[in-house]
């Protein structure tokens, strides 16, 4: 039987992500993301709406630029899978799920005094997915992808 574990996020980061570095000195960026639905009570008619807070776990160079572009409050599109541990603290064991992401599109604008090389107000996408060496496939060593076509019908 085949099984899928994917996952695609739009939020806002709810901090700065945190850099760290594994003993073989791989980076190591962790950060959570807010999605938020909305919806009208249809007995009441008022707006309702609930804040899903999402874990991320990024690695190697793709955690180093989420360290230098991403802050609190951005707004991130995040692809990846989900994985599930568990620890024992107090005779209790816990469990946590983080999204390990393979992909992620910075989707708010530059911040000033910073130069991207690309359009305006994009924030090129950051692709480590490790089917396609770490970068996106066709564009080798800078991390980066080209901006999305704008001819997309929807």
């Amino acid at each position: 039987m085949a099984s899928l574990n994917k996952v695609q996020i739009i939020g806002n980061l709810g901090k700065d992500p945190e850099i760290s570095y594994t003993p073989s000195g791989m980076a190591v960026a962790r950060f959570s993301v807010a999605t938020t639905d909305t919806w009208t009570d249809k007995a009441t008619g008022q707006k309702k709406e609930k804040t899903e807070w999402h874990k991320i776990v990024v690695f190697q160079k793709m955690a180093e630029n989420c360290g230098k572009f991403l802050t609190k409050g951005s707004p991130v599109y995040i692809e990846g899978k989900l994985q599930t541990s568990s620890y024992e603290k107090d005779g209790i064991t816990r469990y946590n799920t983080d999204i390990l992401a393979s992909v992620i599109q910075f989707l708010g604008q530059k911040p000033s005094g910073q130069s991207q090389g690309t359009q305006q107000g994009y924030k090129p996408p950051v692709n480590n997915n490790p089917n396609t060496g770490g970068f996106g496939g066709s564009y080798p060593g800078d991390g980066f992808m080209p901006p999305p076509d704008d001819d997309i019908p929807f």
